[in-house]
């Protein structure tokens, strides 16, 4: 027996209508939505779903009520991508991302079960889990006003988001993630020293490190890594000679240890701009950059927001 979850344009709280289930199956064998096997018409769940995201559309032209909101499950097959799935129901795929909590677009893999609605639109989650919901969180905040509320369950957990009818993502939250948001400061470089706790190299004391560091070698040109305004410029005793830099969305990038620096307060750079050079400047056991990416004051990992092939 299954169940299915239904509102109204004009309700303010989804109803979750779930039937008993009586064997002794795992959780994860089941799931409280239809069940959508194949993405094809020969599949009534899948007509069914996008029959329904047809009219959902056709509704919005003619002003008649749409299908009410329903979540169908599908399990992921070789060769699924967000964007092959989101085509094949006619939604843009950033309603599939956020409703499913997917980073990136490499997160599919096959046997994944995904939720998809018929209806377009961003599932903003009470919760953020990973960073792209934290910058969504962190800048949509008023969705309690705007969105309506639901509670989904997914491998046998109940999560709750504020669903913002056929909203899209911002061109932000776009490039955050298809990874185009930060581009990697060097033009090559290790990193020598990651993000999070770690030996503080002076005093061996355990300390946060908000930054990565990336070794190369002395002198060679650091970039900005996207557009912004230089908003900080000096020296420091533990970064020496520092850069910080101001971008969309509240996020600032900081570049520390350099041995020198080209910009000044106040000047405006493109992404890939050469800003300074690498050094080994205030406390420093050799030539690196200290990089830091940081959102309305808060360190994120770099390492999560830079695209893996550049080191």
């Amino acid at each position: 027996m299954s169940g299915v979850l239904l509102i109204g344009r004009k309700t303010s709280f989804i109803v979750i209508i779930l039937s008993c289930i009586i064997y002794s199956a795992p959780l994860s064998a089941y799931t409280p939505y239809p069940v959508i096997e194949t993405l094809t018409r020969d599949d009534p769940v899948f007509r069914q779903a996008i029959e329904d995201i047809d009219r959902y559309y056709r509704a919005e032209v003619t002003d008649d009520e749409p299908p009410p909101l329903t979540l169908f499950s599908y399990t992921a097959s070789e060769g699924d991508t967000v964007f092959s799935i989101a085509a094949r129901f006619n939604l843009p795929y950033e309603t599939i991302v956020l409703l499913n909590g997917i980073r990136s677009p490499e997160k599919i893999r096959r046997g994944m079960e995904l939720l998809v609605p018929n209806q377009p639109g961003l599932f903003i989650p009470n919760v953020a889990r990973n960073d792209l919901e934290r910058l969504i969180c962190s800048w949509r905040t008023d969705v309690d006003d705007s969105g309506r509320n639901i509670v989904v369950t997914a491998g046998g957990m109940k999560r709750a988001f504020s669903f913002l009818e056929g909203e899209r993502f911002h061109p932000i939250e776009r490039s955050f993630f298809l990874n185009v948001l930060f581009r990697f400061p060097l033009s090559a470089g290790v990193i020598s020293s990651g993000y999070g706790t770690r030996e503080n190299p002076f005093t061996h004391e355990k300390h946060f490190h908000h930054g990565v560091d990336i070794a190369a070698p002395s002198g060679s040109e650091v970039y900005a890594a996207t557009s912004g305004e230089v908003i900080g410029r000096g020296v420091d005793p533990t970064l020496g000679n520092y850069i910080v830099l101001l971008h969309r969305g509240n996020f600032t990038t900081i570049y520390g240890h350099l041995q020198e620096t080209f910009v000044f307060a106040g000047h405006k750079v493109q992404s890939g701009a050469i800003i300074g050079t690498v050094g080994s400047t205030g406390l420093s056991t050799g030539p690196h950059l200290h990089f830091e990416i940081r959102n309305s004051g808060e360190s994120w990992d770099p390492s999560e927001m830079l695209s893996i092939d550049a080191y």
